[in-house]
């Protein structure tokens, strides 16, 4: 009975550290921000956990996440009591840290295990994936409007909230400058944003629920499936840490490339050289696009560093790739370098599994490769006289060319001046990001592989086959109808936020608009510039599309319409009706 009240007092008592955290972080002179409360909240709950702990009655998972905060808790207690029995003196400020991120930890744990018991109690996968980003956005713009964050004194609810979908969606668009007008714990509350909406709520739950020793329920098996965009349930929480273990193992590799790679690091517009690579690294990885310096990657300290930008767009090739396809092709490589191995030094023969890549590895694969091919080819001929004339070294302009062909397509970097931009250029741009990055990747657009299908099934009927094969295998008519619903739906979306921004700002051009609605839904993040100059209603409209381009208009519709119990025509099929076409 003791410990069910003790449970209780814990639930009510997360929401307030959630709240004190907040204030801690917003506001410098807080009056109760000081070690001995800290110490006090973490010495506290580290109690209640401990008392918890003694009931032999407790749920399996919730016993897991008891222990599992307690462990954190009692971690960062352990290393305060040691530095003030040691050091006495000039530990405060690290006693601050040690309790604050175990209190951070602890919030999100107990978050998990909410999410968890959400899962349970709605039976709708998209609903949900939807409403961690809505959700999420809404936070970090309350995060981001703190005194703390933000260099000037007040920044409105509709900048915030443009910011922070902004980063949550990884778009890149910003009417706000983020090196000037934020401070280092508002940059720091961007790129947590950038990271979480980048491998998304249910990943991150995913990853922590590893440790909860219950594992997941079949019904969370779905919903993770869901999200991760696998057709199995099989080792889908293995999959989730994999995801999270590989996107931390490249983002801490990319800090180190970018570090190295900055000769003069004096040069570099930035307070600290590391938090530089940290951020530019996360950024390119999620396909972001944001930058801590103000004119972004085409700065004059790394304008010219060719190093840098290779680093940069192979990290936002490998974020745009989709994770899926990543681990099939890296599973593929790993066989037939075991293939050789075993051939030379034991003389034995390894044969590969039969059809290791699968076909969805294969067509997103060639068609990105395609694409950022053809890609750089039209950037060096259409911008050589342009915005490519500053580049004076022939590996240069190829570099920035292959650079540009990368970014249009995923993330929001540009280092070419983009107000030199022909129209022809420009109208090739807003195709590329038109198309965007691939599935269950961290960009946005159509997906590549809606591309490649929607075009192979126009071939296909253009050559009078009444189905679609690729080698040696029929598409289902299901991925067919699904990949020219997204483009139909695509179309209509981003024409009807043209009329709507035209109508709410006149006075900017057509092609600018039409730029920042592309951009907008493909979550790309590049603009023509006008982006801060349009209305609170326009940047609505932006926030929206950002929105339905990183959770997809058809999870959007999935969400709100789909009924879970199975429908009646299931049951029948009515006699088919030809419509004249063409």
């Amino acid at each position: 009975m003791i410990q069910i009240r003790f449970q209780n007092f814990l639930d009510m008592f997360t929401p307030i550290i959630f709240i004190y955290i907040i204030l801690s972080l917003g506001w410098k002179n807080f009056l109760f921000f000081n070690v001995e409360i800290l110490l006090g909240i973490v010495l506290i709950i580290s109690l209640l956990h401990f008392f918890i702990l003694l009931d032999k009655n407790l749920e399996k998972g919730y016993k897991s996440m008891i222990f599992l905060s307690f462990f954190i808790l009692m971690l960062s207690l352990i290393f305060s009591f040691l530095g003030i029995f040691l050091f006495y003196e000039n530990i405060t400020s690290d006693i601050k840290i040690y309790t604050l991120i175990s209190l951070i930890l602890y919030v999100l744990i107990r978050v998990t295990y909410f999410m968890r018991i959400v899962y349970v109690k709605i039976h709708n996968p998209a609903f949900i994936f939807i409403t961690s980003f809505v959700f999420l956005s809404f936070l970090g713009s309350i995060l981001l409007m703190l005194p703390a964050s933000t260099v000037v004194k007040k920044i409105s609810f509709i900048d915030a909230l443009f910011t922070s979908t902004s980063a949550v969606c990884v778009t890149g668009l910003v009417v706000l400058d983020t090196a000037k007008d934020f401070t280092y714990l508002g940059k720091i509350f961007i790129l947590i944003l950038i990271e979480l909406g980048g491998l998304g709520i249910l990943t991150i739950t995913s990853f922590f629920s590893y440790f909860f020793r219950d594992g997941f329920s079949f019904k969370e098996a779905i919903f993770i499936s869901n999200f991760l965009n696998t057709k199995t349930t099989n080792n889908v929480l293995s999959l989730a840490v994999k995801v999270v273990l590989f996107t931390l193992t490249v983002e801490f590799i990319g800090t180190l490339l970018i570090y190295f790679s900055i000769k003069e690091k004096n040069s570099i517009e930035s307070d600290n050289i590391l938090f530089f690579s940290i951020f530019h690294s996360i950024s390119a990885f999620c396909n972001s696009g944001f930058s801590t310096l103000s004119q972004g990657l085409y700065s004059q300290s790394v304008r010219f560093n060719y190093l840098f930008q290779l680093i940069i767009a192979f990290l936002l090739i490998l974020g745009g790739i989709g994770f899926n396809i990543l681990f099939n092709f890296f599973a593929y490589i790993w066989l037939t370098i075991k293939k050789y191995l075993l051939k030379i030094f034991k003389d034995e023969d390894f044969r590969c599994p039969v059809h290791v890549v699968t076909l969805n590895t294969k067509i997103v694969i060639l068609t990105t490769f395609f694409l950022l091919f053809f890609g750089t080819v039209f950037y060096y001929i259409s911008e050589y006289h342009c915005s490519l004339s500053e580049h004076s070294s022939f590996h240069g302009k190829w570099i920035v060319s292959f650079f540009s062909s990368a970014t249009s397509r995923t993330a929001g970097f540009h280092v070419l001046n983009m107000n030199t931009f022909t129209p022809i250029t420009i109208f090739f741009t807003i195709f590329l990001m038109w198309i965007g990055a691939s599935p269950a990747s961290t960009g946005g657009g159509i997906k590549t592989s809606t591309f490649a299908l929607a075009l192979m099934n126009i071939i296909s009927l253009s050559r009078g086959k009444n189905r679609l094969e690729i080698q040696r295998k029929e598409i289902s008519s299901e991925s067919i109808r699904l990949s020219f619903s997204i483009i139909m739906l695509s179309i209509i979306v981003i024409y009807i936020s043209i009329l709507l921004i035209i109508f709410l700002d006149p006075k900017e051009d057509l092609l600018s608009i039409s730029f920042e609605v592309f951009s907008a839904f493909s979550t790309a993040g590049l603009s023509l510039g006008i982006t801060s100059n349009l209305s609170n209603g326009s940047k609505l409209i932006l926030i929206l599309l950002m929105l339905l381009g990183r959770i997809g208009i058809f999870n959007v519709m999935i969400g709100f319409l789909r009924k879970n119990k199975i429908g009646s025509h299931h049951y029948y099929r009515y006699p088919k009706g030809n419509v004249l076409i063409n």
